[in-house]
């Protein structure tokens, strides 16, 4: 069931140490930990904790997320998130998020697409399925349904290095955390392109990843001002992870990355 809501969450909060990178700049990958606490917030306000999910044997799973940054918020600034959940279509739940500065700014904005997982059989499920009431705002909406990321069969992807998933990089579902992938990707960057700054941030998500797993992660070239990265499982075939593209602002190779 759903209804609509006259406002939408919000969440403010300050920029801290341990969410900035060596620019004093936020890391792509703690606003999507910030997005992630507006959206559990934004539910849990309306009774949908995520205890009461388990209790349900329900969870969400992200599908894509597209970030478009228009300035990365800065250490110790103040900022407000907000988000809302828009509209279903099929068995898809979409939400979108906009991040402003004190004086109203859009520095990012986001849509996300989401399902509802049985955990016990790990089959997507209708959103029928859930026994909350979910308000949603079908009136505001930043756009479309994210498309999904799918490297372009053209592109030819270098292995640029491996890791295997360790506590730190986990959630309570035992796998690893959906904004962990944001780091992944900018640590396959060179110091220019990280210099250049990513202007947005496409995600596809298409399997999980638990402790102990190895990942492999490959890159492209610098490809229309844009870096393609895939994860793939060390074993059973290498199946895919993730995929994503990152999209660089004004990016100038110096001759040690040509």
């Amino acid at each position: 069931m759903q209804s609509e809501q006259e406002q939408p969450f919000k969440l403010g909060y300050r920029v801290g140490s341990a969410d900035a990178d060596y620019r004093s700049q936020c890391r792509a990958s703690a606003l999507l930990e910030h997005m992630q606490l507006a959206a559990d917030r934004d539910l849990a306000g309306m009774g949908v904790t995520v205890s009461q999910m388990l209790d349900q044997g329900l969870g969400w799973m992200l599908l894509t997320t597209d970030v478009t940054i228009m300035r990365p918020a800065r250490l110790e600034e103040e900022v407000s998130l907000q988000t809302w959940h828009k509209e279903n279509k099929g068995v898809t739940w979409l939400r979108d998020y906009i991040l402003t500065d004190r004086e109203g700014t859009h520095l990012s904005e986001a849509r996300t697409a989401w399902t509802l997982v049985d955990l016990k059989r790990r089959r997507v499920v209708r959103p029928s399925a859930l026994p909350f009431e979910v308000k949603s705002h079908p009136d505001l909406s930043l756009g479309e349904a994210p498309a999904k990321v799918t490297v372009p069969s053209e592109l030819s992807l270098q292995e640029k290095y491996r890791l295997t998933v360790q506590y730190s990089s986990t959630d309570s579902n035992g796998h690893m955390n959906n904004a962990r992938y944001a780091d992944i990707c900018c640590d396959a960057l060179t110091l220019d392109e990280l210099a250049s700054g990513m202007i947005r941030l496409q995600i596809s998500y298409h399997r999980e990843i638990r402790m102990q797993e190895q990942m492999i992660v490959e890159r492209s070239e610098v490809t229309e001002g844009a870096v393609w990265v895939r994860g793939r499982l060390a074993e059973e075939n290498g199946s895919i992870i993730f995929e994503a593209k990152l999209t660089l602002g004004d990016f100038i190779a110096s001759p040690s990355d040509q």
